[in-house]
Order: structure tokens, then C-alpha cells, then sequence
């Protein structure tokens, strides 16, 4: 790809020969031929000893001849600039693979897309667009909206629905039997799971169906890899969880939620409209709309937790002071 199509794409300006690059690198490991996005003015002189080209925003001086192209904010224009360097994953070509298995009474779109001994059961549905990837397995009563990807090694377990342009990555596991028991004997889970319009599910994460009724994740929002979401929770839209986070059974994560990483919330909790979650936090109580709460288990609003780390601060001092008071006193 040459400078100036990647000028084009970005609405930006080309300054100085119209190179060939290869690759996007990260400025410590750049070589002629690449690019760099100097994202901040510090990894500028280190951009520049590298050779590259490089992508840089208006107002950061850059030496006379030097092969770059200006934007107005490199932020804006992040993400068109990965997705020029981003390598298609088509997962699976147009069609059925022939080392596939569509069961009779399963319903695929010809405009979809099964791949490699992926398995599509009797009752299950793939609409028009969809991708089911290699190895993955659509079960009974499944089904995957117009263009949902499914990337390679997805299980989805019976009454699995996916709104369409969601996207689950490779390893999850959706519509599992939930963690419940009663005298020893585990609970037949009628349910299933739901993942709305646009949502995303991160690599690895496990998402189990409900006792009675749907397990949910809404529109837009993006759970993290390895991550578990337990039966009958239900998470609104937009929310945000970053990986290797925990939901136990019957939670309510209100739009707008964003949670950082390895958090861990008790059943029963609701986490209110718009809140933040630190990472590493415990959550066993319920978390008002709009308040941040941060901390270990368990974990308190964050003027809270500031106020308990200050405090355990001042006794610290204050058991070195009376130590000292009590040598001084024995002396």
C-alpha cells in the first residue's frame, strides 16, 4: 500500500515521497518500509530512528523530507488506519462447506456461510450474511442474525439466539446448563441465551443458559475473553466488561455499565444505570446508578475506598510514632 491511499482513506495529507509500506509497527521495532502512528510526541524521536513512515497528527514538527501523512487527530483516525492493515477473516467461504453437517430441518441461509465441520442441528437457523466458522456447532432452536460471525470453535447450546452483527469469538461457549442444584441434583435449565444486536463476545467466555426464561446480553455491548456469565443474569446495553471477569446467577448490569478487569459480582446484585467498576473489585451489594466503587472484597464506593486506604495510611504512621514514643520511654 502506498503513503498516499493510505492519506486518502484517512482524509489526511501526504509530506514527502509516496513510499510502499508493508505493515503497521509499533516505533521500537520499526523498519523502513513500515509505518508507524506516533500517537504521542514522546515516541516521536524513536519513530524517526527507526526509518519508517510514518502517520502523525497537525502540529508536531517532523524534519523536512521525511515520508509522512498529517491527519487532524490520530485518534479519530485510529480505526480506519488498523482496518487498512487488518488481514481478512472470512472464516468460512460463501456456502456449505462439503466437510460440514447441516442436519434436515435446519434452516441456512444461501447467502450464509458454514464452514470446516462446523455442525448446524435440526431447528437451528442462519440467516443471511452469518458465519458460522470452522468446527463451531449450532445446536437445536439456535439461532444467528444476519450477519453475526461466529469465529471458529464457537458452541452455541439449544435456544441460543444472536441478534444480527453480533459477533462471538473463537472458544466461547453459549447456552451452557447453569451452575444450579437442589438436594444434590442439578436443575433442569428450560431457558436460554440472548445476545442482542452488536454485542460481542470475547474469546473463551462461557455464557450458561437460564432456569427459566433468557439469559441476556444487550445491544452493543462487550463482554471480554474469559469471562462467565451465570444463569438469568441480565446485561443491558452498551455495557462494557473487560476480561476475566465473574457474573453469578441472577445479577442485573444496567446499560451503560463499564466494568474493568477480574471482577467478581455476587448473585442477586443489580449494578445501577451508567456505574463503574474498578478492576479487581468484589461486588456482593447492590451498586447505585452513575457511582464508581473500587477496591477488593468487598469493594466500596470510591470515596470510600480512598478514605480506607488514607486511613490505614495515617495508622501506619501512627504505630511507628508510639514505637518510637515506647523505645524513648524504656531508654
Amino acid at each position: 500500500m502506498r503513503l498516499s491511499d493510505v492519506a486518502h482513506a484517512l482524509e489526511g495529507r501526504l509530506e514527502g515521497p509516496d513510499l510502499e509500506v508493508s505493515r503497521l509497527a509499533p516505533p521500537e521495532t520499526a523498519r523502513p518500509g513500515e509505518l508507524v502512528a506516533v500517537r504521542e510526541p514522546k515516541f516521536l524521536p524513536q519513530a524517526l530512528q527507526s526509518g519508517a513512515a510514518l502517520v502523525l497528527p497537525d502540529g508536531l514538527p517532523l524534519p523536512e523530507a521525511r515520508s509522512a501523512v498529517r491527519v487532524a487527530s490520530l485518534g479519530a483516525a485510529w480505526p480506519r488506519l488498523l482496518a487498512l492493515f487488518e488481514p481478512a477473516e472470512p472464516w468460512a467461504e460463501p456456502g456449505v462447506h462439503p466437510t460440514a453437517l447441516v442436519e434436515a430441518g435446519a434452516r441456512v441461509d444461501p447467502a450464509a456461510r458454514v464452514g470446516a465441520f462446523a455442525t448446524v442441528c435440526a431447528g437451528a437457523e442462519v440467516a443471511a450474511g452469518a458465519v458460522v466458522g470452522p468446527y463451531s456447532y449450532v445446536g437445536p432452536g439456535c439461532r444467528v442474525g444476519e450477519g453475526a460471525v461466529l469465529e471458529a470453535h464457537v458452541t452455541l447450546h439449544r435456544n441460543t439466539r444472536l441478534g444480527p452483527k453480533s459477533r462471538v469469538l473463537s472458544g466461547a461457549v453459549l447456552g451452557a446448563v447453569g451452575f444450579g442444584f437442589q438436594d444434590g441434583q442439578r436443575l433442569p435449565h428450560t431457558g436460554g441465551v440472548v445476545v442482542e444486536e452488536g454485542a460481542e463476545i470475547g474469546a473463551g467466555t462461557i455464557l450458561e443458559r437460564s432456569l427459566v426464561g433468557d439469559t441476556v446480553v444487550g445491544a452493543y455491548s462487550k463482554i471480554g475473553g474469559r469471562c462467565y456469565i451465570a444463569h438469568n443474569v441480565r446485561i443491558g446495553r452498551g455495557v462494557v466488561m473487560v476480561g476475566f471477569s465473574g457474573i453469578a446467577g441472577s445479577v442485573v448490569v444496567e446499560d451503560g455499565v463499564v466494568m474493568g478487569g477480574d471482577v467478581v459480582v455476587s448473585d442477586h446484585v443489580r449494578i445501577g444505570r451508567g456505574a463503574r467498576v474498578a478492576g479487581g473489585s468484589g461486588i456482593s451489594k447492590d451498586v447505585p446508578p452513575g457511582e464508581t466503587w473500587a477496591g477488593g472484597i468487598p469493594s466500596k464506593p470510591l470515596r470510600e475506598h480512598w478514605r480506607r486506604l488514607a486511613l490505614l495510611d495515617w495508622l501506619a504512621g501512627m504505630e511507628k510514632k508510639l514505637r518510637r514514643v515506647l523505645r524513648e520511654s524504656d531508654d
